[in-house]
């Protein structure tokens, strides 16, 4: 991994940050200093800018402040805010749900799995069942098992959820850089077209999907080039005339909670760097295209005619880049073999097949398996938490923890830790588990 070191140095007076940043940055506090590395970034052939020292107004202090607002990081804001904890919500994009709804990824993959005796049942419950409900009672999902959702009813609903809930929400905002204090994050550095600023906080979830804020905050982690696609729907397939065309039929995609529009996924190009900006940009452009061109082959094909382009996904769909090197590696074994633990924050199901000690267990077959606690907990930062993709397992678990079922539960385990943590101004790791599935369980999770 390429890495470049740097210093930061902030100090912390009068309401505001003053942050010292050039090619290097310092952070500084009391008479302690603190070095930290991150990967170096695509540059123009090595040059660099100085920036001058400038003094960067605090948005607010708060108990939890959770970076990015995905499934993960939805769930995380309301299980911290329903415990009682002053939460903050940051979310760069204009809506909640991530690749979930802006993705239109819409399946809410994996709500069942196989329990210890051989039934097939629910596994997510707790904030992400709820927001399955209400989805469901507002006829904007199908089908029981993996229900597929309507984008805009999913951005609607997290939305009512965390304003329900209390959570201080910041949208069209990038966290930028994280402000250390030892093994401490005392606030994490916003952009947005307010200008520069910061949230100080007791505790920080990182939610980013891409481990932004642990890799800011100098983690260590493994770093998975994985296939990044685009999704699509097209609408007036209910328009199409049967009996015109023979085999093969135009790929349509799946069908939607609205009638006459399907949801299209995408593969998309293998063994790419979902943290490459130039990389993201080369292939927003050629994958919008081959969707515009896809969309006209289908509209030319007789009894197609009405089918058109309806939307693509206002973001590209990163499966898989940083994944946090913590207390606790998740294996597929695990998650094979009903592991039990006793700081377990949720169960997660199955959805696809999976290879185990070379047998191939198809989903309707595999276990469910429990998430610990540890697998969320950073090895050096005492304050930080990770949910969602990014948080501790094993490549080849990659299918499993990265679908927005696993991304609710560990978001919900998070949040409701986070809370405690703040609470009782304690770090994260010295937290007591017992009273984190007691806490979980009332608010509906459900731990095996």
């Amino acid at each position: 991994m390429k890495r470049r070191d740097f210093i930061s140095r902030t100090a912390i007076a009068g309401g505001a940050l003053t942050l010292g940043i050039s090619c290097k940055r310092r952070i500084e506090s009391d008479n302690k200093v603190e070095e930290k590395n991150t990967e170096a970034v695509p540059s123009s052939g090595g040059k660099t800018i100085t920036e001058p020292e400038r003094k960067i107004p605090v948005l607010a202090e708060t108990d939890v402040l959770v970076i990015g607002g995905g499934p993960a990081g939805a769930a995380a804001a309301i299980a911290a805010s329903r415990a009682g904890a002053e939460t903050y919500l940051v979310e760069r994009y204009n809506h909640l749900g991530g690749l979930w709804t802006g993705g239109l990824v819409l399946p809410l993959l994996s709500t069942h799995a196989v329990d210890k005796n051989n039934r097939r049942r629910q596994v997510i419950f707790g904030i992400g069942g709820e927001m399955s409900d209400r989805l469901k009672k507002l006829g904007m999902s199908i089908y029981e098992i993996n229900p597929v959702i309507d984008p805009e009813a999913g951005k609607y609903v997290l939305d009512e959820m965390i304003v329900e809930a209390g959570v201080k929400m910041v949208y069209h905002t990038w966290a930028s850089n994280v402000i250390m204090d030892g093994n401490v994050i005392k606030g994490v550095i916003l952009e947005n077209k307010s200008g520069r600023m910061a949230i100080l906080a007791k505790v920080v979830i990182d939610c980013t999907g891409d481990g932004d804020i642990f890799h800011m905050a100098g983690e260590n982690y493994d770093k998975m080039n994985y296939f990044i696609g685009l999704v699509h729907r097209l609408g007036n397939i209910d328009h199409i005339k049967p009996g015109i065309i023979k085999d093969p039929k135009p790929e349509l995609g799946g069908e939607t909670p609205i009638p006459g529009v399907n949801w299209v996924n995408m593969h998309g190009e293998n063994d790419q760097d979902g943290t490459d900006i130039i990389t993201l940009s080369k292939l927003q452009i050629r994958y919008r295209k081959e969707i515009w061109e896809s969309v006209q082959r289908i509209k030319n094909t007789p009894g197609y005619e009405e089918v058109f382009l309806l939307d693509t996904a206002s973001q590209l769909g990163v499966r898989m880049s940083r994944i946090l090197d913590g207390e606790y590696k998740l294996t597929l074994e695990d998650s094979m073999t009903y592991k039990n633990f006793r700081d377990a924050i949720g169960i997660s199901g199955a959805w696809t097949t999976m290879l185990f000690k070379g047998k191939a267990v198809e989903a309707e077959k595999r276990p469910l398996w429990q998430i610990p606690y540890r697998s969320l907990l950073p090895k050096k930062t005492d304050n930080l938490l990770v949910a969602g993709r990014c948080f501790c397992f094993e490549r080849e678990l990659v299918e499993d923890t990265r679908i927005i079922g696993t991304c609710l539960v560990t978001g919900h385990g998070a949040g409701a830790a986070a809370a405690l943590a703040a609470k009782n101004n304690e770090k994260v790791r010295d937290i007591d588990t017992v009273k984190l599935k007691e806490l979980l369980i009332s608010q509906g999770a459900w731990l095996g």
